[in-house]
């Protein structure tokens, strides 16, 4: 039986091919489409030396691959790896050698994975404003060889101790304050998941890190305005954002534990899951107005507005309906998607 012909793939300069493209060096992000136990060259024109991160990201991404960093003279007969057109996700092969692969290429490929690392998802807020300015963020953290997701989860949540702060200790200026970084954080909170999915780092620990510190930051918000207001005398305002906080955080408890029950990843979006699952127009704006994405930005636009104790109002209202809605599900029993 003859030897199946050997992969090449193929860079204009070491530079390239230790590019980090969108967080990943270009010749390790290359190696992970190639099929396992494959023989691979990765070659450039005189000749090029993987730098130590590249060899840590070959390792991790395509650990069944063999492969070699040679110069182009080396390469007789192969397959060549191309970038598709479209899907800089996805390998293309080829019986004659591509261009090479430079660097102005590989930067407009890099823009076009963090470009695809939105979710079909994302709410109205997400998807036309946060989404965009959180992917600005994405492509400038993963400029650092060091960044992971969970660093990304911290900002953000030390983004929310700050609003907290600011809630809590700053009268009517940390009122304005803590709004802002309200909406700050929900902005933020997109950077971890499409780093996560831009270098291949998701994990359920990852996503559960994530929930928790989403959660936290939604009940100090509501906490911080609630004491906020309550201290600065509007108490009927405060009582009514205090009820409002115990009914989001009773319904977080119980979809947590639902989730645990359901042996699937922890998360708090259950409610959600389950309304998308029997799609309808009424149900998908119901899911749409309720999102992360859409009530920070609401209630920041409302602080700035002079209408904060309305908004407790409101909220305690609307978390009255999230919780009859909660434990429906619950009784109903049945398995929560993930």
């Amino acid at each position: 039986m003859s030897r199946p012909r050997p992969i090449a793939i193929l860079f204009a300069s070491e530079a390239a091919a230790n590019y980090p493209m969108a967080g990943i060096p270009a010749a390790a992000r290359m190696l992970r489409d190639a099929p396992e136990h494959a023989d691979v060259m990765v070659a450039v024109p005189g000749g090029w030396q993987p730098t130590e991160r590249c060899l840590r990201e070959a390792a991790r991404l395509a650990p069944g691959v063999r492969w070699r960093a040679v110069d182009l003279s080396q390469v007789g007969e192969a397959d060549w790896f191309a970038l598709p057109d479209c899907d800089a996700d996805g390998a293309s092969w080829s019986a004659d050698p591509p261009a090479a692969m430079d660097l102005p290429q590989l930067r407009s490929e890099a823009r076009k994975i963090i470009a695809a690392t939105g979710k079909p998802g994302d709410g109205i807020v997400s998807r036309h404003l946060n989404r965009p300015i959180s992917q600005a963020m994405t492509r400038v953290f993963l400029r650092w060889s060091g960044a992971r997701p969970w660093h990304a989860t911290l900002l953000a949540g030390l983004t929310g101790v700050a609003m907290a702060a600011s809630l809590f200790f700053g009268g009517e200026p940390g009122l304005i304050a803590g709004a802002v970084l309200f909406q700050l954080a929900s902005i933020i909170d997109g950077v971890d998941g499409e780093t996560a999915r831009a270098t291949f780092r998701t994990s359920a620990r990852g996503a559960m890190f994530d929930s928790v510190t989403d959660a936290v930051t939604n009940l100090s918000f509501v906490a911080g305005v609630s004491y906020n207001l309550y201290a600065s005398g509007h108490e009927a305002a405060g009582t009514a954002g205090a009820i409002g906080f115990a009914l989001l955080a009773t319904g977080s408890v119980l979809l947590a534990i639902q989730s645990r029950r359901d042996g699937g990843d922890f998360t708090f979006d259950a409610l959600k899951t389950r309304m998308r699952s029997r799609p309808s127009a009424l149900r998908e704006w119901l899911v749409r107005l309720t999102m992360r994405d859409f009530y920070a930005l609401a209630s920041c636009l409302a602080i700035l507005a002079g209408g904060a104790s309305l908004l407790l109002f409101v909220f305690a209202s609307v978390a009255a309906g999230w919780l009859v809605f909660v434990c429906a599900m619950i009784v109903r029993g049945g398995r929560i998607a993930g």
